[in-house]
């Protein structure tokens, strides 16, 4: 297939929203939210990206108004302004990114690119195979019911690695709602900042509470036999990043512009640089939620650093001598090979998921705490020792 001749340049825009090191968290969220801008490049006063701020991960790490955004912010992650179309679907796809800031060859800020806009790009120039939602959607489906708590929507957010949950009734799989990670984190987050007295029970009382009283409704759904473009216009009309996708207003699975873009990276045979070996008596609930935890970790690490392998290997241990006896205890190895080095950690546990997810949390600290100490800092003060001695324009 003939691919586009087009290049970041050419979609990105003009930022609303830009933070600097001594911006406070306050002002950076009262921006975010009048411009609807959930990622902001952070710079020094010469224009040069230090890092890149994200409104949910202010909101996880609650911290208060007062606080510098610095104590906030990811190492920076960018796009070239002359990066092709496929890179910038690889990046997108890798990073599981809501925005990328687009940099000059001296990582001077020129723009910010947004998935909406891809998305937006990939339907006007008809790029998008003609196939059906359900070939592309994640299934089956990861729901909860209207009267589950608050505090078990997020707990299964945070073991299956991903932001937003259909809500469907108590008695049958019929979709009422949504509810997301960035809904719940900003109700906690207002109750952490009122710092009245008992305010850990007001949180208390929130997570406890069912998922219908803070869930959206209506919902915005999908039926499976749509194609992807159909899934875009509603992702672009509604301004959302995933919809549930129903079958006689049953949820039968879940697609997101992650996944749409995934499934156009498919036809330039994009190589994600990941493996993962699952034993056969792993349920697919556990699959897809091992399976997601290694793409948002993955995503996180990689906007830092440059991936150039992944492998992960799951082995089930018996917990009597004979095999097909007893409970199963899980060990995952992880080995991550990029350009700074080779890493590799292990997690053990009853549950696969959560086994992995201990090793890719192992992983990614001893990771963000070498960056942090051979290139973050580094890059920082270089950047602030070439400005005072007037060398940035």
């Amino acid at each position: 297939m003939s691919l586009p001749n087009i290049k970041a340049i050419d979609l990105m825009e003009e930022p609303l929203v830009i933070a600097f090191p001594e911006t406070k968290v306050g002002e950076i969220i009262s921006k975010m939210k009048e411009y609807n801008q959930r990622v902001a490049p952070v710079i020094n006063n010469a224009g040069y990206l230090l890092g890149v701020v994200s409104l949910r991960r202010i909101m996880e790490s609650g911290v208060g108004n007062q606080s510098r955004v610095t104590r906030v912010m990811e190492p920076p992650y960018y796009l070239l302004i002359n990066a092709d179309f496929t890179t910038i679907i690889a990046r997108f796809v890798l990073w599981k990114a809501k925005a990328i800031p687009v940099v000059n060859e001296s990582r001077f800020l020129k723009g910010i690119l947004r998935r909406e806009s891809v998305l937006k790009y990939l339907h006007e120039a008809k790029l998008l195979p003609r196939e059906s939602v359900e070939k592309h959607m994640s299934t089956p489906a990861i729901v909860i019911k209207e009267s589950e708590s608050i505090a078990r929507a997020r707990w299964l957010m945070i073991r299956n690695g991903i932001s937003r949950l259909p809500v469907v009734e108590d008695d049958n799989n019929r979709l009422t709602g949504v509810i997301s990670m960035i809904d719940i984190a900003e109700k906690l987050y207002r109750i952490r900042l009122t710092r009245r007295r008992g305010f850990e029970q007001f949180e208390e009382e929130f997570l406890a509470a069912p998922v219908k009283d803070f869930m959206s409704a209506p919902p915005i759904d999908i039926t499976r036999n749509a194609s992807l473009d159909d899934a875009v216009k509603l992702l672009l009309e509604y301004n959302i990043s995933g919809l549930p996708v129903t079958e006689s207003q049953l949820v039968v699975g879940v697609i997101s512009g992650i996944d749409i873009m995934r499934a156009y990276a498919k036809q330039l045979e994009v190589r994600m640089p990941i493996e993962a070996k699952i034993p056969d008596d792993v349920s697919d609930l556990s699959k897809i939620a091992i399976e997601r935890l290694i793409t948002n970790h993955i995503a996180r690490i990689g906007r830092s650093i440059n991936i150039i392998d992944f492998k992960a290997s799951i082995k089930s241990e018996r917990k009597t001598k004979e095999k097909k006896e007893g409970r199963a205890r899980y060990r995952v190895k992880i080995k991550l090979v990029t350009d700074i080095g080779m890493y590799t950690a292990e997690g053990i546990g009853w549950d696969p998921a959560s086994a992995t997810r201990d090793a890719l949390m192992a992983l990614e600290k001893r990771i963000r705490k070498e960056l942090g100490r051979t290139l973050g800092l580094h890059r920082i003060s270089k950047a602030r020792a070439m400005e005072e001695q007037g060398q940035l324009s």
